[in-house]
């Protein structure tokens, strides 16, 4: 049985819980986070019936993950309890698009009674899901907020665009432009930055160009950084004029050819790729390392510098637990700079207010 939680949902998934724990039987608790008062007593009632329950009883529970890492929505003892199976959409844009292709088959675009309109369509479609699901990891450069885009959405779209190339005479591009950027997609968007961001991507990207193998790179344009020369070089490569992405032909490629050009074809992972700056990943590139050092240093039993600060210390002062070797090492530190800034300070013999800033900070860091 399939419960979908909600407000007025707990007393009968508590009953259903009850009833299947003793007479055996298989339910699936959907979206419990957005319970989290009612997920202490699921808790308990688990227990219970987990007591002697009936040996062909299951429980299965759905719930997204919190918008940001600290949050705690599902209670730690109840994930510990269970056998976890994670689902998340990678951060990469060729992951995203073979992901977003992978939803598809043959049939789905032999079905349709322009099967190569259909088929340009629902590449760049995924390809635009693959975009704006990877902008996510530009942080506040990408999106305004974390938007929950989902394969959801995707489909929904390929089945009104397999509808509408069906049911008209020509591709009504428009139409599709604003139901996709505006209705589905944008359906989840608040900021109106973002959803300027996501009209101008489908503005791009959805048009007639598709079916001649043009370039899909958003803002990109071949050529445009080509340096003209007098030599005979006839390479498009070195004269700057070759696509980085362009399009396939649709009308000789089928559904596994199509896979295995985003395999070969699709560029390595780049800004340019979304249309954004070169220097947008620094921001990304710096999180993601701060990030890995944070975990190791949790992993080795290591704590934060504000941590180390509250460690109780013994009657030499040397601090106690795990970090007390980190801890000791951090103030030698502090120490030799204040004796650095206290022999510049003899050397200067007067005041001087950059001086006296950072003596004031040294002594307030190491002391």
């Amino acid at each position: 049985m399939n419960i979908s939680m909600g407000q007025g949902q707990e007393e009968r998934a508590e009953l259903t819980l009850k009833t299947f724990s003793e007479q055996g039987g298989w339910v699936f608790l959907q979206n419990v986070h957005l319970m989290p008062g009612w997920l202490a007593r699921l808790e308990r009632t688990l227990e219970v019936c987990a007591a002697n329950a009936h040996k062909d009883f299951r429980c299965f529970i759905s719930a997204e993950p919190p918008p940001m890492p600290h949050w705690k929505t599902i209670p730690e003892s109840l994930l510990q309890s269970c056998i976890k199976v994670a689902n998340e959409a990678p951060a990469d844009v060729k992951s995203n698009f073979r992901r977003a292709w992978a939803n598809f088959s043959q049939e789905k675009i032999d079905a349709s009674p322009k099967p190569t309109e259909f088929k340009a369509c629902l590449f760049t479609i995924c390809f635009f899901h693959s975009l704006i699901l990877g902008r996510r990891k530009f942080g506040q450069q990408g999106w305004s907020r974390k938007y929950s885009f989902n394969t959801g959405d995707l489909s929904i779209c390929a089945d009104v665009c397999f509808s509408y190339i069906a049911n008209n005479d020509s591709i009504p591009w428009d139409d599709m432009r604003y139901i996709f950027g505006e209705i589905m997609y944008g359906g989840h968007i608040t900021d109106p930055w973002d959803r300027r961001t996501n009209s101008t991507y489908l503005q791009v990207l959805l048009q007639p160009h598709i079916f001649e193998c043009a370039e899909m790179i958003p803002c990109y344009v071949p050529g445009a950084n080509a340096q003209p020369d007098d030599s005979d070089v006839e390479d498009d490569d070195k004269k700057g004029r070759a696509p980085l992405f362009s399009a396939p032909d649709f009308s000789t490629m089928g559904f596994t050819d199509v896979q295995t050009y985003i395999e070969k074809m699709l560029p390595n992972e780049a800004p340019v790729l979304f249309g954004l700056h070169p220097n947008a990943e620094i921001g990304y590139l710096s999180n993601q390392a701060d990030n890995l050092v944070r975990d190791i240093l949790n992993l080795g039993g290591f704590n934060d510098v504000e941590d180390d600060k509250d460690h109780d210390k013994d009657k030499d002062g040397a601090g106690t637990g795990p970090s007390s070797g980190s801890e000791a090492e951090a103030i030698d530190a502090e120490i030799r700079r204040f004796a650095e800034v206290e022999e510049r300070w003899a050397r200067l013999g007067g005041e001087s207010l950059d001086e006296l800033v950072q003596m004031r900070e040294v002594r307030t860091a190491a002391y």
